[in-house]
């Protein structure tokens, strides 16, 4: 069952910050307390090198495209991946802070991708795409240059109908020299890891809400055998769970967020407090074994990033917001 939420006022001030009210935010990327990139609607990505107090904004396409992931290394070099069939699922790069934009992956037909993660130190990639005529449909890129489909990459074949959802960028995430990735869209939402050497990911079920529209949506691997996830149901907001945690093997359900809705994304803080998103608004619990969430805004957020020294809150009309790292002394 899952543990009972304890809403708790804690001292986090929240500031929000200017940026083109036009644009709904999506993707975001913070590789230093300084440097932040943004993606999002309009084939709009957007760079501050000042803690979030000014922007620089470009766009890699003329088309209207959604970017829905963006992966920075540093304050120059990023990776954005838009969202669609017919060749709209793509991966721009740049290595001038955003200033000209590479074409380094074009997908065709019906595939559709939804998710990016890239090792800083070796530019590796993996990118999540909707199964296609019962095969898994992922993208690799071993240094960023060269992307290749991969459809042999996981132990066993997909459900019917498994996929991803593209509500954050977050159902790929590499940390601690593991790879995670989340699915959704099938009978089961499973969970998708390997380490860093590992050939194969394990497919694990779990049991996040599932179903057309429902799974995981964030995932946070700690390591091969621990993982914290999110998600829920985009059409029946009342199904749970949405937050759980796997460990060792077995999932256990974690203290629900005062949020309603699926949840969007999921970010870690010095791997202990959890970060939670969705359109109903953002919510903090200090460690994964506490009950006490602080609801931290009510806006539409669809994402969020932290460094070692702020947290950003982004989404729908220009939303940006910063908040400072809490300590949970």
């Amino acid at each position: 069952m899952p543990v009972l939420t304890t809403i708790v006022a804690l001292a986090i001030d929240v500031h929000v910050l200017s940026s083109r009210p036009d644009v709904n935010w999506i993707g975001i990327s913070s590789p230093s307390p300084k440097v932040i990139w943004l993606s999002g609607s309009k084939a709009t990505i957007a760079r501050s090198i000042d803690g979030g107090q000014s922007w620089d904004y470009s766009q890699p396409t003329s088309s209207e495209l959604q970017f829905r992931d963006i992966e920075a290394l540093d304050d120059q070099h990023a990776y954005a991946l838009s969202i669609g069939t017919n060749g709209d699922s793509r991966i721009y790069y740049s290595n001038n802070g955003g200033k000209n934009w590479q074409l380094r992956y074009r997908a065709s037909g019906n595939q559709f991708l939804n998710c990016l993660a890239v090792v800083p130190r070796t530019n590796e990639a993996w990118v999540y795409g909707d199964s296609i005529d019962g095969q898994w449909d992922l993208v690799r890129a071993p240094d960023g240059r060269n992307w290749l489909p991969s459809r042999n990459a996981i132990d066993s074949p997909p459900l019917d109908a498994e996929g991803g959802l593209a509500a954050s960028g977050g159902c790929v995430r590499f940390n601690n020299d593991v790879w995670a990735m989340g699915t959704a869209n099938a009978s089961t939402a499973r969970l998708l890891v390997k380490r860093a050497s590992g050939i194969r990911f394990k497919a694990i079920d779990t049991p996040i809400a599932a179903g057309p529209a429902a799974g995981i949506a964030s995932v946070w691997p700690l390591n091969e055998r621990h993982v914290l996830m999110v998600g829920g149901d985009l059409n029946q907001p009342e199904r749970r769970p949405r937050i759980a945690e796997y460990h060792r093997g077995t999932f256990t359900e974690l203290s629900e967020p005062p949020l309603a809705g699926a949840l969007y994304s999921l970010t870690l803080t010095n791997d202990q407090g959890l970060l939670v998103t969705n359109p109903a608004g953002a919510a903090y619990l200090p460690n994964k074994d506490s009950e006490d969430w602080q609801l931290l805004s009510e806006e539409n957020i669809w994402n969020t990033a932290c460094n070692s020294v702020n947290c950003y809150l982004i989404g729908k009309d220009g939303y940006v917001a910063r908040f400072a790292v809490p300590r949970n002394d």
